[in-house]
Order: C-alpha cells, then sequence, then structure tokens
C-alpha cells in the first residue's frame, strides 16, 4: 500500500512539472515565431526588446501560472512562487532578446522546439 501511495504521489509531483515544461515550451515557440518575423522586417534589436516584452501575452501567463502551481505544491509561499515564476519566464525571454542581434547580423533563425 505504502508503494502504490508514493507512486501516486510522485506521478502527481511529475504531471505539474510536465505541465510547467510544456507551458514552457509554448511561451518559447511563440517566441521564435514573433523572432523570426522580427528578423524578417529586420527590426532594430532595441525595438525587438521593446516589443518582446508585450510579446505573447497568453503563452507568457499559462507559464507564469503552471510553474507557480508547482511551486506552491512544493510549499513556497504565493509570493514566492510567483516570483520564481517570472524570473522563469523572463529568462525564456532574455534568451530571446540577447540572442536577436546575433540571429540579425548572421541570418539565422531560432528553431522551435
Amino acid at each position: 500500500m505504502f508503494n502504490l501511495f508514493t507512486i501516486a504521489l510522485l506521478s502527481a509531483a511529475s504531471t505539474g512539472a510536465a505541465d510547467a515544461e510544456t507551458m514552457r515550451v509554448t511561451y518559447s515557440n511563440c517566441l521564435t515565431d514573433f523572432t523570426i518575423t522580427h528578423l524578417d522586417q529586420k527590426t532594430a534589436r532595441g525595438s525587438f526588446k521593446k516589443a518582446a516584452a508585450e510579446a505573447c501575452p497568453d503563452e507568457r501567463s499559462a507559464m507564469i501560472a503552471a510553474i507557480k502551481k508547482d511551486e506552491m505544491e512544493f510549499d513556497s509561499s504565493q509570493e514566492e512562487a510567483m516570483q520564481f515564476a517570472t524570473e522563469e519566464a523572463d529568462s525564456v525571454l532574455t534568451a530571446f532578446t540577447d540572442g536577436y542581434a546575433g540571429y540579425l547580423s548572421s541570418s539565422t533563425r531560432p528553431v522551435k522546439q
């Protein structure tokens, strides 16, 4: 009985992590499309960075909500969970804004996950 309970608990925990990962990939893929559009338009780096901060709001919100939920299941406070989730979403965004100039100068494109 104990083993069945342990398996169920671990399964529930991994499901939350999978949801968060799925939402991270969804946000990243949306930013990939957004970035490619701006690369094709040859948008200046500063303008891209400003626009990227507002890109894919639904996907970003879904990612933050999934990570926050996951963190709260591990006894983080609501504030801690929200801060961590926002930092994670910001790091995905930063990867695109930091890489944009390189893509622009090399005529390469990011690839979806």
